[in-house]
């Protein structure tokens, strides 16, 4: 009994004074330009130490992956509605880099999702997340010091009434 019980004690010892890294990917989908209007294609998140890139699983859009520092997330602002909602700076600066090309095929779109626009100085994106990694991810960005924003569609609708 007792070599088994010392056993148990070594391995959980050595279980937690040796970094595990768990890399998880995860499935997303990338809203892209698709001429005048945009389009969501699959992609997958990839957390690494100090920078997360999305991958485009097709070859169909210009840039196969995306890779943001930590360091350079300015907006971070998760949304669960019908389409991605921007806090007042991220939706002005991100008007600024994509124009408006992507507002209009949002309006016709019905179902609430989950989704996440980050920004740096230079850079976007918007994913649209599944339903079931949404926490995890965001959770994933606020353990690499990205402060991720929560907007509410009836918070969104309020502040723009009173504008």
């Amino acid at each position: 009994m007792k070599p088994i019980l010392t056993l148990l004690i070594l391995f959980a010892f050595i279980m937690a004074t040796t970094p595990v890294a768990l890399a998880a990917d995860y499935d997303v989908e990338l809203v892209v330009p698709d001429g005048k209007k945009s389009k969501e294609t699959d992609a997958t998140l990839k957390f690494g130490e100090n920078s997360f890139t999305v991958d485009v699983e097709k070859a169909n859009y210009k840039q196969n992956s995306k890779t943001f520092n930590y360091a350079d997330i300015k907006v971070a602002d998760y949304s669960y509605s019908k389409k991605p909602m921007l806090s007042g700076g991220g939706a002005i600066a991100t008007a600024l880099l994509i124009g408006f090309i992507f507002a209009l095929p949002f309006l016709f779109i019905k179902k609430k999702n989950h989704w996440i626009s980050l920004q740096t100085e230079k850079d976007f994106a918007v994913l649209k997340l599944d339903g079931s990694n949404h926490r995890a991810i965001r959770a994933e960005l606020e353990t690499h010091g990205v402060k991720v924003a929560e907007i509410k569609e009836d918070e969104k609708k309020k502040k723009d009434k009173d504008k």
